[in-house]
């Protein structure tokens, strides 16, 4: 679909209100968003529903399309809002927009001709009851069948008045939404291909069925997507409500909230994104629909053709959901996770054995990369970043995405490393520093290097940091990657010290350890490999690295997965374990800090998913941009673990 025309489809009101639930508020004509997305002041982002754009008073930025918006104030790439364009496109398409505007084929200004005008009786709000009786009335049974042919059978289709109706000169099914008796709302999903699927009545969506949350004979409720997923559940003997989309989720909760129900809830979203993103909003058990399965309609249509099939009058959909019942009171129940979950997780867990870090030392130690939060520590000069960068470009070269969040180099800075570093893997005798090659060398080692990078580069993308980069920005570039590429990837962050807060009010120690606790929540609700660079105490740079080394934060000790930590071997010799003698260790650590290369030993302070603590050395040439292990270490070690 061209760009131009996904500008003109997608509402910008739907849009911003997806991300930005309860800060649109309507001021006659127009809509406010409060505070400013932009700088977090009032009063000035204003929306424009007729022009479907937006603009701001304090010029902040600059204004525009919906497409503007998502490249200003969202911060995309070009591609990725195209990409969530179209997605909100089909999302419109199929449950028919924002419940803020009319429909954009309804012009307020235009006169309408009696093909483009409904009934008269449903020109307001009132009157829909009038105009759902009438049309329910003119429904012939050819038309009930369009119904039946869903598996929604006549009671049902008496009880709410399920009917055929003609709407923009296309036939459509009509879905009535009842409240106290009276029709408050509708929507229609047409019969035919030759436009969008689905069309809402002008006005506030409202909730159908939202009269059982205030009927203290029912004790057992669903809550769906769709109402042909509520009326999917209603056939098979429940009771269930549709919201009408995810983004009216707030809205029931509200409704319960006020109604104090005291119904068991179970949720029935749909097997997409932004189903299981919704219905971890509510704090009910989720029924479990099986991954063929887009939502809880195809399930049970799937369910009545196999009883059909077989002749079998019990319906697969319902001995499923009913056993899944028997602890709808408790949402987390460990039983549930053991026969739905458990081996699967296991299984997953067992293939992340096999991706490596490249380093051979350390993979005999590590015995896999997992998900989880990763934090890698040293003082300056020990190559932190330069370590981490090239475990990425090493995961990256086996065919793991990386995304590196950089919030001190530059991705100039970052990619002639990773290019100095391949020369040296090349051919360390003829390799090529990082700093030659900004300055412009151009030698054979250095296309070389290029050429052999080139493919690994693919799967590296490094995004420059700046103040605005925080932990929000960081997991919401992540989450659109990952649902963009279907991939996990493994994510840096370099380094925790500089990571802005998301409340500017923190403390240092109150903003790291924030930063550690949310990066580590991104790692577990994405099953992400993530690591996370931080600086030691100065306090320590004379000492063994242990958690005490960590800048402020006791956090990391008791958050992070697994801690690794860099520093020179020659902090292992005796002279450090002498009280005094500051002078004679200063010496030292100036004498391996200008060694060539430098010695280095990572100590794994906590390991999670396998060995708690060891050592590895490794060689660092600085110069290059390049770690490798220390073979010699390695050898000499591993022989004395084999004898």
């Amino acid at each position: 679909m061209k760009l131009e025309d996904l500008i003109k489809e997608v509402d910008i009101l739907f849009l911003i209100e997806q991300k930005l639930i309860g800060k649109l508020k309507r001021e006659g004509k127009i809509y406010r968003v409060n505070p400013c997305p932009v700088c977090g002041h009032n009063d000035h982002f204003t929306v424009y529903p007729e022009t479907n754009s937006y603009t701001s008073f304090s010029k902040c930025c600059k204004g525009g399309s919906v497409y503007d918006y998502l490249l200003e104030v969202e911060r995309l790439t070009e591609d990725e809002a195209y990409k969530k364009l179209l997605k909100y496109y089909e999302y419109q398409t199929k449950w028919g927009g924002s419940s803020y505007i009319r429909t954009r084929d309804e012009p307020k200004n235009e006169k309408k001709t009696p093909s483009q005008s409904k009934p008269e009786g449903a020109k307001k709000k009132d009157n829909h009851t009038k105009y759902i009786n009438q049309l329910y009335k003119n429904t012939t049974e050819e038309g009930n069948q369009h119904f039946i042919n869903r598996g929604i059978p006549h009671e049902l289709i008496e009880k709410y008045k399920l009917c055929i109706g003609q709407i923009d000169n296309r036939e459509c099914m009509v879905l009535p939404v009842w409240e106290k008796g009276k029709v408050v709302y509708y929507t229609v999903r047409f019969l035919d291909d030759k436009g969008p699927k689905y069309k809402n009545a002008s006005g506030t969506a409202q909730i159908f069925n939202v009269d059982y949350l205030k009927d203290p004979e029912i004790s057992i409720v669903f809550i769906t997507e769709g109402i042909f997923d509520a009326l999917s559940m209603e056939a098979m003997g429940y009771k269930a409500i549709a919201i009408g989309g995810v983004q009216h989720a707030e809205k029931l909760k509200e409704a319960i909230k006020k109604a104090d129900c005291n119904a068991v809830f179970l949720t029935a979203f749909d097997n997409d994104d932004a189903g299981q993103e919704c219905k971890v909003k509510f704090a009910y058990k989720a029924i479990e629909i099986p991954k063929q399965f887009k939502d809880i309609n195809e399930w049970y249509w799937h369910s009545l053709q196999n009883a059909q099939e077989t002749q079998n009058t019990v319906l697969e959909i319902k001995n499923n959901i009913d056993a899944q019942l028997d602890t709808a009171g408790q949402p987390d129940a460990v039983s549930d996770y053991l026969d739905s979950a458990f081996h699967s997780d296991i299984k997953e867990f067992l293939s992340y054995r096999s991706k490596k870090t490249g380093f051979d030392n350390l993979d005999f130690e590590m015995k896999g990369l997992f998900p989880g939060l990763y934090v890698i520590g040293g003082i300056s000069s020990v190559g932190k970043t330069t370590f981490t960068h090239q475990l990425c470009d090493q995961l990256a070269d086996q065919g793991n995405h990386v995304i590196y969040f950089s919030l001190e180099q530059s991705k100039f800075e970052m990619v002639s490393k990773s290019i100095a570093r391949t020369t040296a893997i090349i051919n360390l005798d003829d390799a090529v520093s990082s700093v030659q090659i900004r300055g412009g060398d151009s030698s054979i080692a250095i296309k070389e290097a290029i050429k052999k990078y080139r493919k690994t580069a693919r799967n590296v993308s490094i995004i420059e940091g700046n103040f605005n980069t925080d932990v929000k920005v960081i997991r919401e570039y992540v989450d659109a990657y990952r649902k963009a590429n279907k991939v996990n990837p493994v994510v840096v962050v370099d380094y925790l010290q500089i990571m802005p807060a998301i409340d500017q009010r923190m403390s240092d120690k109150q903003r790291i350890d924030m930063n550690v606790t949310e990066l580590k929540r991104m790692s577990r609700d994405f099953s992400l490999t993530v690591f996370v660079i931080s600086s030691l105490n100065r306090g320590n740079y004379l000492t063994p690295i242990d958690f005490e080394s960590f800048k402020e934060s006791g956090g990391i000790e008791y958050t992070a997965d697994v801690v690794w930590g860099l520093q020179l071997e020659a902090i292992n010799e005796p002279i450090f374990d002498k009280a005094n003698n500051i002078k004679e260790k200063r010496e030292k650590i100036k004498e391996a800090k200008n060694a060539d290369p430098r010695e280095i030993e990572l100590v794994c302070l906590k390991n999670r998913n396998g060995k708690p603590s060891f050592g590895c050395s490794f060689l660092y040439w600085a110069r290059y941009d390049f770690f490798e292990p220390n073979f010699y270490a390695f050898d000499k070690f591993y022989k004395i673990k084999t004898i």
